[in-house]
């Protein structure tokens, strides 16, 4: 019997400060690193599966911290793919009853070769205008009594969305979602919001910076709250609109974006940033998102090789509302988004700057995202100006931080989740490096390249 796994000869990682430990031996039993020492010294474990890898350097699994998995036409495809890319763990975004009584009943949710589920809400809440905040109190005590990790909020009347907020802390359940424009970034993040996705979207958080702020909330709330739930749609319009949002978009919004993007004000938005870096409060930007819904029609998108990876009908509806966003988005309206998406970039930078507490996530589930798109999300983040290191951070440490789980995930220390991945070169140099992987640890399985590109072949859809 094998007394587990040692990796011989790494250089070692630490997430929190930077600091690499070369010629470094890795004990691995069972699903936990049981001990680091110098270099081939563990040969007391002879019994132990051996791994020499010298040069090579070793960090914690990587964890998408917004993807939609469980949602997509074929979980039992993407999540071994997203496992070849290095990434161990993923929060899922949209949950529901059935979902959340498979995990409590010890069904298999996932695959045998997967991620590892970090945290599951229930059903999206996107109530219609005629929904009240006794509803949406109501229907988080549901949830929470369903076993929801966090509660998913979409969309909301602005008291209606402040009522979630508050009944989420209340029962003590994190509460993550989209910002509604109506509601000041910084009143979300004082009632105690937990995570802010997207950076809004669109211009909810963007709006804070701009000059012409108070006229511009005056315009939005005297809008009526009379929509419907976006859930709501019939299937075909609902699939399309979820694929990309923009196309939803009406032009009177359109000028609006162009305003707050005309009237940013840069010290507004470092005013704003130090701000919210003093609450509690996450970001998770998922730039690659952004890009894909705001560009939405590039070649980079339809000439991805990577889309191969999802199967054959997410990419025919991909192609059609790429072909949508062609027909129906205007010359200068596209010119506004591409605008929109810079801005966000710059704004990620500045918040970035100023200590706000920031997640590397997707949204894969979305149009030209795939299991593996959070390796795109590391180019978007270098791109903004993160650095290496916080970048790393951002899908190791941080999301460790954010569930409350440091003591067993975010660093290759002893007692740790054995949940790695091995690269050719130095991270911290340059965060292409994040990309090159020879080997994955999940669970105290070794996985090598070569088990990778198999597990690959098998995981691709016809």
């Amino acid at each position: 019997m094998r007394e587990g796994l040692v990796i011989d000869d790494v250089t070692v990682v630490d997430t929190r400060t930077g600091t690499l430990h070369p010629r470094s031996a890795i004990w691995i039993r069972g699903e936990r690193i049981v001990k680091i020492a110098p270099a081939r010294s563990l040969k007391v474990i002879r019994t132990a599966k051996r791994v020499s890898l010298p040069g090579k350097f070793v960090v914690p699994g990587y964890n998408d911290m917004h993807a939609h998995n469980l949602n997509t036409a074929s979980p039992q495809t993407s999540l071994p793919i997203m496992l070849t890319g290095g990434i161990t763990g993923f929060r899922q975004m949209a949950g529901g009853p059935e979902l959340l009584a498979a995990r409590a009943a010890g069904k298999p949710v996932l695959p045998a070769e997967a991620p590892a589920l970090l945290a599951m809400p229930g059903a999206i809440i996107a109530p219609g205008a005629s929904e009240t905040p006794d509803w949406v109190r109501v229907e988080i005590r549901r949830q929470k009594g369903q076993g929801a990790d966090f509660i998913k909020l979409a969309d909301a009347s602005k008291d209606v969305f402040l009522a979630a907020i508050d009944e989420a802390r209340a029962e003590g359940l994190p509460i993550a979602g989209h910002l509604v424009p109506r509601v000041d970034v910084r009143e979300a993040a004082r009632h105690g919001m937990t995570s802010i996705e997207h950076l809004g979207p669109g211009i909810s958080v963007l709006l804070s910076c701009s000059r012409d702020e108070a006229v511009i909330r005056k315009m939005l709330d005297a809008i009526p709250e009379n929509g419907g739930s976006p859930l709501a749609l019939p299937p075909e319009q609902l699939k399309r609109t979820l694929a990309n949002p923009m196309l939803a978009v009406p032009p009177p919004a359109m000028k609006i974006i162009a305003r707050v993007l005309a009237t940013y004000d840069d010290a507004k938005c470092r005013t704003l940033a130090r701000d919210l870096a003093a609450t509690g409060m996450w970001l998770v930007p998922t730039l690659s998102r952004l890009e894909a819904m705001e560009i939405g029609d590039g070649p980079m998108f339809r000439d991805n090789p990577d889309n191969k990876d999802v199967p054959a009908q997410s990419r025919k509806l991909w192609a059609e509302v790429g072909d949508d966003f062609t027909a129906r988005v205007a010359p200068a309206d596209r010119e506004t988004l591409r605008e929109l998406f810079e801005a966000q970039l710059k704004l990620t930078k500045i918040f970035d700057e100023a200590g706000v507490k920031m997640l590397a996530g997707t949204d894969f589930g979305g149009q030209w995202l795939t299991p593996t798109s959070l390796h795109h999300e590391f180019d978007l983040l270098a791109r903004a100006g993160i650095s290496p290191l916080r970048i790393l951070q951002m899908t190791t440490l941080d999301a460790a931080r954010f569930l409350g789980r440091e003591q067993t995930m975010g660093t290759v220390e002893p007692e740790k989740a054995a949940d790695m991945v091995l690269l050719q070169a130095n991270p911290l140099t340059d965060s292409r490096n994040l990309h090159a992987i020879v080997g994955v640890i999940r669970s105290g399985h070794f996985y090598s390249r070569a088990d990778l590109d198999a597990l690959k072949r098998r995981a691709t859809p016809e």
